[in-house]
């Protein structure tokens, strides 16, 4: 029993040692010059312009340093930055994180249900109140919103009332009876 507890301590330390070899090895970066990291196969020197917090805080630092959970600060290199070009580029081990998939485009029916959250508002150039001291109604509208701009003497409205249609009439045939009455009256 005591041989099997032995022999499982050293396959663990075993498999546990062959583990650390395969990671890189981070302590190695600090023989390289500051601001620069160890480069690939072909010797270059990588320029570093500044560690980044390994947690995704808004935290910088010009000098490689540790967070508050002890994680290593991230290098961020020259040939790294972000440029201003509208290209969005995603590193390889970030498209393997999120198991992005790509295809060829081409043309398909999209039958998916897509449920969103929305607000309905109601348009107020559509909706209008008018309490007028006649009967009647509005035929067109020309100032139909708050904000729109009005000038002096510009119509609001245009309205058809019958009442007011009758009544004008009315107005007209007195004014016409009167000029004519005048004209005849020796008096006037």
């Amino acid at each position: 029993m005591t041989a099997l507890a032995v022999a499982l301590a050293l396959g663990a330390g075993y498999w546990a040692g062959s583990r650390n070899d395969a990671m890189p090895d981070t302590m190695n970066t600090a023989a390289a010059p500051a601001g620069t990291a160890q480069g690939d196969a072909s010797g270059e020197a990588r320029k570093i312009l500044y560690y980044r917090n390994p947690m995704g805080l808004p935290d910088t630092s010009p000098e490689p340093k540790k967070d508050s959970m002890g994680m290593d600060y991230i290098p961020v290199y020259a040939d790294d930055a972000p440029d201003d070009s509208g290209v969005v580029r995603v590193s390889p081990a970030r498209v393997q994180t999120l198991g992005v998939k790509t295809a060829l485009a081409e043309s398909k029916v999209l039958d998916a249900v897509v449920r969103a959250v929305g607000r309905i508002e109601v348009n107020e150039r559509a909706v209008v109140d008018v309490a007028p001291r006649f009967e009647g109604w509005i035929e067109r509208l020309y100032v139909n919103a708050v904000g729109d701009p009005v000038r002096r003497g510009q119509p609001l409205f245009s309205v058809y009332s019958p009442e007011l249609q009758s009544a004008g009439e009315e107005l007209n045939i007195a004014e016409r009876l009167q000029r004519s009455s005048a004209g005849n009256d020796p008096v006037a």
